[in-house]
């Protein structure tokens, strides 16, 4: 994903379900719509320095979507994505562990 683009439709099906998202500038919004959800395979998003790198998400290392039409918004803190708004939990919708 790009960190430049404001807002991103993402979607997956067997050969496309995961996705990283680098670093954006302080104060920075981004939008991500998990638009849709094919072939039951979920949305992951990942840090761009990869797992076991610097987790770029203040409460996680990654956010998951198991469901199309979810939607989240994030900030960049400076240091972190920090969610804004958007469905989530620690069990459905989007999922960040």
């Amino acid at each position: 994903l790009s960190p430049t683009t404001t807002v991103s439709l993402v979607t997956t099906a067997t050969n496309q379900s995961h996705v990283t998202l680098g670093k954006g500038i302080e104060g920075q919004l981004k939008v991500i719509i998990h638009k849709t959800r094919s072939n039951s395979v979920n949305l992951v998003i990942t840090p761009e320095d990869g797992i076991g790198g610097s987790s770029i998400f203040a409460a996680g290392d990654t956010l998951t979507s198991n469901l199309g039409s979810r939607a989240i918004q994030l900030l960049f803190d400076g240091s972190n994505w920090q969610i804004v708004a958007g469905e989530i939990s620690d069990e459905a919708e989007m999922v960040i562990a």
